[in-house]
């Protein structure tokens, strides 16, 4: 029973759930058990604490205060420089003829209150674009030349913002030293009370209720290892609950990737 695969996300959700339910179906089936069923229950909950503390220290540590209105007069903002020579562009081949097209073309098929809105590397990334359309089919545009050297300084500017986003991001998604020895020891515990709660089911004939109890054996159809234990059902109602709320969260990273 591996528990390598769970992601950091999930720990929160699965610790919670299965302290839940160790108190709700297991301590009611074996009197002799409950002293240690609420002890590893309180081990895990505190684990799980411990897991959610380290990751709030880590976001402490990398938020980036807001510079100063000090700091920030004098000082040029390439976002909004950007933008701007967007905008002028759009509305300078809007006003010829055939300017819908080539507008079209210059924002690659979007609004420009879409590319507005776009973050550094994806703005970057529009104005580059700008750059071969104004190239290959901006013969119609006036001082084309001028433009086309205005974006790309605009551009340029851009480039070592959009590096430094990507930077924290990247930064951000990387666990620190300290949350990955919390997510250990998190896993130790998982592991500890997935073999106390499987040996107390095991003495009352209850294996099957382990996907019930930890969230990440819902949707696995498990070989029984003892050829005494009975075979846990390959589909539960609770299980196919579980298994939509894992689907739907799979989904949902993956959109964001």
């Amino acid at each position: 029973m591996s528990d390598a695969h769970i992601y950091q996300r999930d720990i929160e959700a699965f610790g919670r759930f299965t302290v839940s339910r160790i108190q709700e179906l297991v301590l009611p089936i074996d009197a002799d058990f409950r002293q240690a069923l609420r002890a590893m229950a309180a081990r895990l909950d505190a684990a799980t604490e411990a897991v959610l503390e380290e990751a709030r220290k880590a976001a402490a540590a990398r938020a980036t205060p807001p510079a100063s209105g000090r700091a920030r007069r004098g000082k040029a903002d390439p976002i909004a420089a950007g933008r701007d020579v967007m905008r002028r562009l759009v509305q300078q081949a809007g006003a010829r003829p055939g300017g819908a097209a080539l507008t079209r073309d210059l924002l690659r098929q979007e609004s420009l209150a879409t590319v507005l809105r776009r973050r550094p590397a994806e703005l970057a990334a529009t104005m580059t674009h700008a750059l071969d359309v104004i190239e290959l089919r901006g013969r119609r545009l006036p001082d084309r030349e001028a433009w086309a050297a205005e974006i790309r300084r605009s551009r340029d500017a851009i480039a070592p913002l959009a590096r430094s986003v990507r930077a924290r991001r990247l930064e951000r998604r990387t666990p620190t030293p300290e949350m990955q020895a919390a997510r250990a020891a998190w896993l130790e515990v998982y592991g500890a009370a997935k073999l106390l709660v499987r040996c107390v089911l095991r003495l009352h004939g209850e294996l099957s209720l382990m996907p019930q109890i930890f969230d990440d054996l819902a949707d696995e159809v498990r070989a029984p290892t003892d050829p005494a234990a009975p075979t846990p059902p390959s589909s539960t109602p609770q299980a196919a609950g579980r298994r939509d709320r894992r689907g739907a969260r799979g989904g949902a990273m993956s959109a964001r990737g």
